[in-house]
This record gives C-alpha cells, structure tokens and sequence, in this order.
C-alpha cells in the first residue's frame, strides 16, 4: 500500500484521447546525485503516437488502450482485458526504443501504476514488464510479472542491458492479458546510466505498510486483547490416592487442541503420495498445522468426476482424521459454470434440472461426510460469480444452507467470499457482502460463519484497517474465518513481518474463531512466492514468524511442580490439554478443556 519512499523523475507523455481516470501523482526529479549522471531515457519522446497496442485477446468488448489527461495529473494510459487470453502478450502496449543499447549498460525503468478494477481474489491486477528485442536473434533484458493494488504505486526496475540494440531494435512492453481488469499507467521512462553506476545503486521498489514499525501502537494493543480473550488460568490440584495434595508433584501440560483452528489447504493425492518430497510434506503438514482443507478434491467437479477422484478424496480424508487433524470442506457449490461439473455446463439453456442437481450433491457429499468435517463452506464467492443465477433467484442459495443443515445438524455452516480484508476497497465490498448474508437470512440460511478469503499481494492493508474492517464484518453476529491467506510477494522479509501482523490482528478480534492459509509449500502452492516453504524445503522468514507464534507462544506447553499445598497455578491459550502428572513411581494422565472462564482441575494419582 505505502512504496517505499523514493524520489521520482519526470515522465514524457503526451495526450491521445479522453477518457475518464485517476489523476497520477505528480513526477519529481531524479535524487541529485543520480541526476548529475545524466541518464538518456530511451523511450520516445511522444509515446502516444509511438505506442503499438497489440490485442489478440478475441473477445467481446474487446480490449482497449486509451490515453486521457485528468486534471492536474500526467497523461494516463488505461489498458483493459475484458477476458483470460492464453498469453499475458496478447493484450500489450509496445514502444521501441529511441536510444541504443550497448551490452552492458545499467538501466533503470520507473513507472506509476494502479488497478481501477481487477477480477480476482486479492482484487490486484497482473501485468509483465519487460524490454527485449528480436532483432537480430530473440534477447530479454529483462522481464519481470508484476501486481498492483487500488492506489498509485511507484515501480522502480534496475537492469542491464544484454546485448547491443541499435535504435528501434529494443521493444519496451507492458502485458496485461492475464485476467478481466483494467490498469492505469502514468510517466514511463525508462533510464540509461551507461556504466555510470551498479544496478545495485539504482532505487528498487520495495512495499510496506503502515503499522509496521517494532514499537506500533497498534500491536500493543492487541497483544493485550489476545491475553484477555484468547487465555484463561488454570488451577491444577494434584491428590493422591486417598485424596490428600501431593507437594511436588511434577505437571506437563500442552495444549493439544487449540480452541481457535490454525490450518491450511493441501493437495490430496500429494498427501497419499510416497516420494521424498511428499513425506517432507506430510511432515510440516503436521508439524505446523491441525486444521485442513482439501484444496480441490472435494469440489464438485472433481467429487463427482470419477470413482478415482472422489476415493482420492477420500483417502486423503482418512488420513487427516487418523493424524488427528481437524477438516474444513470447501466448496460445496460454486455458481460459476467454469467452476461446475461438465453435465452443468452442457444443460440446455433454461437448466431446469439445475437446483435440483444442486441438492442432490449437497445430500451426497455431505451424507457422506457427516460428523466427519467441522465446517463447510457452502457457497464460494457468490458475489462474482453468478452463472447460476441467471435461470434462478439469488434466494435459492439458502435453500443450499438448509440441505446442508438437514443432513449434518451438527456441523459448521460458512459462506465464503475474497476482496476482502486487503484493500481500501474493503470497506464497500464488506457491505455487499453483509447485504446478500442478510437477504439469505431473510428467507431462512442458517449461516454461522463468514469465510473471508484474505488474497494478499505486494500492496498490503494495514494491519489497524484490517481490524477495522473485522469489524464490519462483525456486526452480522456471526463467527469470522480469514480462509485462504496468502502473501504473494517475492519480498521475504515484507512477506513475514505482515503474516505476523496479520495473525496478530486477528488473533485479537473476539469474533475470528479460524485462519486458513491457502497451501506452505513453494511446489505445491497456487501462487509459488507464497509458500513458507521454499522449493528446497528450506524455511522463508514467514516460517518463522509461524513457529514462534502458532506453534510457539500460542500453544501453551508448561512443564512444573505443585507447590506445598499440592497446587500449580498458570494461565494458558484456550483449548483441550493433555496433562501428564508424575509423583514418585505413580503417572496419571488427563485431558482437560480450558474456556475463558478458566479452568479448576483435580487430577487424582493412583497407579
């Protein structure tokens, strides 16, 4: 959200047509040590009428590539996909360049951008930057994919060029056929130092946030809500046989359950896989988790795919259980054709057998199941995708929530939704989300939870804005689960210092009851740079942050006497303990349950 600060230079462009968009910050000189060099911006002078937009995307609208100067801002070019070509390249703005290039040189390409809108689950759009050249032989100099949120960003890329380039031979491009959005683009130059200087001297963008310093106020206060909401004391009464406190005694206690599910998504045949780097996986599984979700096993399509596919799911579901892992099942039903089983998507136009399709999985899945799986998320992201709506009302979705409830009275029911929790948009897509739980409440859903995805890009939210819009959500009056947390940044140390942040925040806000994240191995992971695990198995810094809170302070293991009167008094995160109590030759083991009104708790040593 916040770059970190750099002084900027100014951009040469020039107006095409109008359009509405944001104004763009305004352009500043170079640092002064950096201008005394001179650079040659190899970009044209005019880059409107120098542009090559390049769209075989093939859709309809079509994509669009078009200038426009707001007031008081530099020229903006607004590029947007309306579809997913099958190359990024296939929606693209291109200038060649107006310099040479002699192998070797240092460079620095610097640029503003922003999402206006971006149809995907961290709500940040997608795009590559690159400079190469096909002429005489193909050549990158550089190449690099890149997000950017909802705010203006500045980009500073340095690099070096890689080959000779006479005049014209360089191409300088920016991709966004990635995803639907539209970006927003302003002052781009791009800067030949020569050999003036190392790329390691040129500013590089590097992202922050708000909130984040060691001593923030912020953390404070909420590493004070978590000891007054997520910890009780404990009085421990040791006795023997006949009753009388033994003095000494000696008490190991961990908290093996805790009340609050700290889990994450897996990949089902993975887990039933027998090479090296499936045991390593099933290792951290369980070394640093005790909620999962099947990533996609138990989605329709792959549930009711095949015979293999569904025992797959099965037989990884087996297997959590037998290791003592909590489930959560996602999804039951997702309204997007692309998301639905082939016979869904081959129905004729009017679908009429659909919702009662609908139902009969539901009864499936989750007869099949029941007492199995501690919550569901029932519907996936309703809010943007709506095929199954277009041949019936949006008010058939509650009646998914009462087969569900139906079947397993006992379980955990959740809708689950993204663009949530990691930008300033927030706050108004918080209040379409509220609206639609409530007019499915109205005509009778029994809802308990909110799934609330938390996709997270380079461009994070606040730690306190987080908050804030935890507390949103919370005026529904029901449970809260972030469900797909992710970081995906290649920033490391950004990556970790906001996991900790953001398991912080929401440790502390009484009405989150969960957190998921959405895979921890770079192999195995949607989005690689979000793994906490490198591809090596190596740790990032976030798993770090991962052990020393969740499996760390937050999993409250003690191991001391009773003091004369047989007692051992301490305080502990909520959950179900194992206590092993041993005086003299005599052991005694219990398990017992700490809620937040504590716990007073005998354990009689008879053996």
């Amino acid at each position: 959200m916040y770059p970190t600060p750099r002084s900027l230079t100014v951009g040469c462009l020039a107006l095409a047509v109008a359009i509405t968009a944001a104004a763009a910050p305004a352009p500043q000189p170079l640092e002064a040590e950096l201008t005394a060099k001179n650079p040659v911006n190899i970009m044209p002078d005019d880059p409107v009428t120098t542009m090559t937009f390049r769209n075989e995307a093939e859709a309809t609208p079509p994509a669009t590539a078009a200038w426009s100067t707001p007031a008081g801002s530099a020229p903006v070019l607004r590029v947007e996909t309306t579809n997913r070509p099958q190359s990024a390249d296939h929606v693209s703005v291109i200038w060649r360049s107006a310099e040479p290039l002699v192998r070797g040189d240092v460079l620095l390409a610097r640029f503003f951008v922003r999402a206006e809108f971006a149809r995907q689950e961290s709500g940040e759009a997608i795009f590559d930057f690159d400079v190469f050249q096909t002429d005489p032989d193909w050549t990158r100099h550089t190449t690099l994919p890149l997000t950017a949120g909802p705010d203006w960003a500045l980009y500073e890329i340095p690099f070096t060029a890689a080959r000779d380039a006479e005049p014209g031979q360089a191409q300088i491009r920016i991709s966004a056929g990635t995803i639907p959005q539209a970006i927003e683009i302003a002052s781009l130059e791009v800067l030949n130092f020569g050999k003036q200087v190392e790329v390691a001297s040129l500013p590089q963008t590097r992202f922050t946030y708000r909130g984040r310093e060691p001593d923030a106020a912020w953390r404070k206060a909420a590493l004070e809500r978590i000891e007054k909401i997520r910890t009780a004391p404990m009085k421990i009464r040791v006795i023997d046989a006949e009753g009388k406190p033994i003095a000494g005694a000696q008490v190991n206690g961990r908290l093996i359950r805790p009340a609050f599910q700290f889990g994450t998504s897996v990949d089902s045949s993975f887990i039933l896989n027998e090479t090296d780097d499936a045991k390593m996986y099933r290792e951290k599984l369980l070394e640093m988790f005790d909620t999962a979700v099947i990533e996609n096993g138990m989605k329709w399509p792959k549930w009711s795919g095949t015979a293999a596919s569904r025992a797959e799911a099965i037989r990884a579901r087996d297997w959590l259980l037998s290791q003592g892992l909590q489930l959560r099942a996602h999804t039951l039903v997702w309204p997007g054709d692309r998301f639905s089983p082939i016979r869904v998507r081959e129905m004729p136009e009017d679908r009429a057998e659909l919702p009662l399709l609908i139902k009969e999985h539901i009864r499936d899945f989750v007869t099949e199941n029941k007492g199995l799986i501690s919550s569901y998320d029932v519907i996936n992201e309703m809010l943007h995708e709506r095929d199954y709506f277009k041949t019936m009302p949006e008010t058939e979705a509650a009646e998914w929530f009462k087969v569900a409830r139906e079947t397993d009275p006992h379980t955990k029911l959740f809708i689950n939704e993204y663009s949530m929790l990691n930008s300033r948009r927030s706050p108004d897509r918080i209040k379409l989300y509220l609206e639609q739980v409530k007019r499915l409440q109205d005509v009778g859903a029994p809802i308990d939870g909110l799934g609330v995805q938390s996709h997270v890009g380079r461009q994070v939210r606040a730690p306190e804005d987080v908050l804030s819009d935890l507390d949103l959500l919370a005026t529904a009056g029901l449970e809260i689960q972030p469900t797909e947390f992710d970081v995906n940044t290649p920033d490391e140390e950004l990556q970790a210092d906001y996991e900790r942040d953001f398991l912080i925040a929401l440790y502390s806000h009484p009405s989150v009851t969960g957190f998921t994240k959405w895979g921890f191995w770079e192999r195995k992971h949607w989005k690689p740079d979000a793994g906490m695990f490198r591809a090596d198995w190596s740790d990032k810094p976030s798993a770090k942050v991962w052990r020393d809170l969740v499996r760390g302070e937050w999993l409250t293991k003690f191991d001391e006497k009773t003091n004369a009167e047989g007692v051992l008094e301490t305080r502990g995160h909520l959950g179900i303990y194992q206590f092993d109590v041993t005086a003299g030759d005599k052991v005694a083991r219990q398990k017992r349950t700490l809620g937040i009104d504590g716990a007073d708790i005998t354990i009689q040593v008879v053996n």
